[in-house]
């Protein structure tokens, strides 16, 4: 993967909005050895629009990537979409950058976007990254319920505990008359 393809030269841009289109495969994320993702298929478009002082970069994300399943462990493809914003400001002081605004020296003439996208993709996938109901690995789920323990096991086994403070039974028996 060419990390050059993720640096924009903005200083020959006129003044405006320019768009660019970047496909991010999992070859974009082989290099940051992050694991999770095992397969991308997305599409990026950037919008930058070029002020006197400031970049506005807008970012579209859409596409699949493919993670392991929260449930069984096992490649679930997820949907990664979104829309996110960026201000890159041209200053002369060493400023802290925040979330949505970063510094950049006004002798830059380049913008490296590879890091955004990268961070853009992770928050464009859904918090619970699982398979659809029953489709997870059946032997993985079997394996799961084993060691489950339901309501009425875990009341079972407080009954069985014979070893318990006799003032705990009392309260658990008062706890089941209500």
């Amino acid at each position: 993967m060419r990390k050059q393809h993720y640096k924009i030269p903005f200083t020959g841009l006129k003044l405006g909005v320019h768009e660019f289109s970047f496909e991010v495969t999992e070859t974009f994320f082989e290099s940051d050895d992050y694991l999770e993702i095992e397969k991308a298929n997305c599409h990026v478009n950037l919008t930058l629009e070029k002020q006197s002082t400031m970049l506005v970069l807008t970012f579209e994300i859409s596409g699949l990537v493919t993670v392991p399943c929260d449930r069984c462990s096992y490649p679930t493809e997820v949907e990664a979409n979104g829309e996110y914003s960026l201000i890159a400001k041209f200053s002369e002081m060493e400023l802290q950058n925040t979330e949505e605004i970063i510094y950049l020296p006004p002798s830059e003439y380049q913008i490296d976007i590879r890091k955004f996208i990268f961070e853009f993709i992770q928050l464009s996938l859904p918090v619970k990254k699982t398979h659809l109901e029953g489709s997870c690995n059946q032997d993985v789920m079997k394996t799961l319920d084993n060691y489950l323990i339901t309501e009425n096991q875990s009341e079972k086994d407080s009954e069985d505990n014979s070893g318990v403070d006799p003032r705990w039974a009392a309260l658990n028996k008062l706890k089941k008359k209500n």
